[in-house]
């Protein structure tokens, strides 16, 4: 399989470069030379030549010591830093009708070649992962949750406006069982679960994701508390949802609450009801953390690995107010026009509305959560809720790597969020999320160095994914492409 290079001209090598020969491929693509690799295992290692073959790497050695004896491409990567391609583990390519496919491009013009749709109508994800496929390597490879499986009432059923149809609702364990039957054979890669299941149903689904190999990630049920949800065997969580009504020493008086509430506003909006029972309870909550509780939830989690995805540009957006900044705020140029005039609006105002304290307190507790999390040894996955929260696709997810340095994470795991670790949750880490022979070629070159400053992820020069190098200049016009 040749590789297509857009817009570089490159070297083209024929015969032994020097001395040493590696393993040789049945066919050798594309040379990137004189490299520094940036592994989230191994680290740094310098002046390193890197051979791919097949859509694999071939082989990987000191510069000038591997040899070739096909026309082989080139690209000298002297000076520049080479990392395993990026995820976005959270994502709801479905949830704004006015961004549509523009955020295909954009994924990848942000060295994001792959991403987890965490919540979507099965109809409208399968027809954008047709355009995906339809756009090869401008679109990233979609792994799909298919709709978010709520209780009843659900939460996000199209009222109001701003909780979209992107939900299905069980109210039975058989309900739970089919709809997965139903996403197992439409090819989803993982269950999502959410807040309004009830206890059986909820444990229903989980059995019968086991039984069809798909994980499950999750919000934790209201109805359930934070261990009964560990051990039902869960593979991730969200958001760090609901964990602080865990970690309260209030948190079976609350929990007992928060059951009579659901029973008693059965018949209310799901958005609704959700939201008066958090407006009830967090502040409660968050007053009342008890360590000794909290170190045994976290160490539940840790023991069954349980992966988190915090989605801390999310959670302290409301606090941080980073879509204030420049260059959260430039990137809205590549949205359709009608997003970003309507999110132009929304930051204009919020730039002079007070903060509020509770978004100073929610922050601060995610930021110390994440910190506990990680020193735990809970496996941490870089995702960002794009496009929820003025969180523009593809940019965001090197904002969400930012904050997660900024919860304790050093620049390595920042970048192992986002590479090995969602490989791990998919079973994939054989085959991608570090830089070794026989693994993904899927690769994203850099003009600095991310374990200097973890914002260097944002100096790209060059994307090669599947069989494509895209150059600066290819990426601009991919970004260019977006908006219109």
């Amino acid at each position: 399989m040749g590789i297509k290079i857009i817009n570089r001209v490159v070297g083209v090598v024929f015969a032994a470069i020097s001395l040493v020969t590696l393993t040789q491929p049945a066919s050798a693509d594309l040379m990137i030379q004189n490299v520094t690799i940036i592994d989230p295992v191994a680290g740094e290692t310098q002046n390193q030549d890197i051979l791919i073959g097949n859509g694999t790497i071939a082989a990987i050695g000191d510069h000038g010591s591997i040899a070739t004896f096909v026309p082989v491409d080139t690209l000298d990567g002297t000076g520049k830093f080479l990392i395993p391609a990026l995820w976005d583990a959270h994502v709801h390519l479905t949830f704004d009708k006015e961004i549509g496919n523009a955020a295909l491009p954009l994924f990848v013009a942000n060295g994001i070649t792959r991403v987890r749709d965490t919540g979507g109508l099965l109809s409208e994800i399968l027809l954008v992962q047709e355009v995906a496929k339809e756009r090869g390597s401008e679109a990233p490879a979609i792994y799909f949750a298919g709709p978010l499986i709520d209780g009843m009432p659900r939460v996000y059923d199209g009222t109001p406006a701003r909780f979209p149809n992107i939900s299905d609702g069980a109210s039975s364990p058989e309900d739970a069982e089919r709809i997965v039957d139903e996403l197992a054979a439409a090819g989803a890669s993982l269950i999502k679960s959410y807040e309004m299941l009830q206890p059986d149903v909820f444990r229903a689904l989980v059995a019968r994701a086991a039984e069809r190999g798909l994980p499950v990630t999750s919000h934790i049920p209201l109805s359930m508390d934070a261990e009964a949800v560990i051990s039902a065997g869960v593979k991730g969580m969200e958001h760090l949802r609901n964990i602080g009504l865990a970690c309260s020493n209030k948190s079976e008086i609350l929990l007992a609450e928060r059951q009579a509430m659901l029973r008693d506003g059965a018949n209310e909006e799901g958005s609704t009801l959700r939201s008066s029972i958090h407006a009830a309870q967090r502040p409660i909550a968050f007053g009342s953390q008890d360590a000794e509780r909290c170190t045994a939830v976290i160490a539940a989690l840790g023991a069954a690995k349980v992966f988190q995805t915090p989605t801390l540009a999310l959670n302290t957006r409301g606090a941080l107010r980073q879509f204030l900044e420049l260059r959260q705020r430039e990137p809205f140029q590549h949205l359709p026009k009608a997003v970003r005039d309507r999110w132009d609006a929304f930051a204009d105002g919020a730039a002079d509305t007070p903060i509020d304290p509770a978004y100073i307190a929610f922050a601060d507790w995610s930021l110390g959560m994440v910190s506990q999390l990680h020193e735990a040894g809970v496996p941490i996955m870089a995702g960002t809720d794009t496009p929820i929260g003025l969180l523009t696709p593809g940019f965001s997810l090197h904002l969400e790597m930012e904050m997660l340095v900024k919860a304790g994470l050093s620049p390595q795991e920042a970048l192992a969020s986002a590479t090995l670790r969602p490989a791990e949750f998919f079973g994939l880490e054989d085959e991608m999320g570090t830089i070794d022979i026989g693994k993904s070629s899927e690769l994203v070159l850099l003009t600095a160095n991310p374990l200097d400053e973890i914002t260097n992820t944002r100096t790209i020069d060059t994307v090669v994914t599947r069989g494509t190098v895209f150059d600066r200049e290819a990426l601009d016009a991919l970004l260019e492409d977006a908006a219109e």
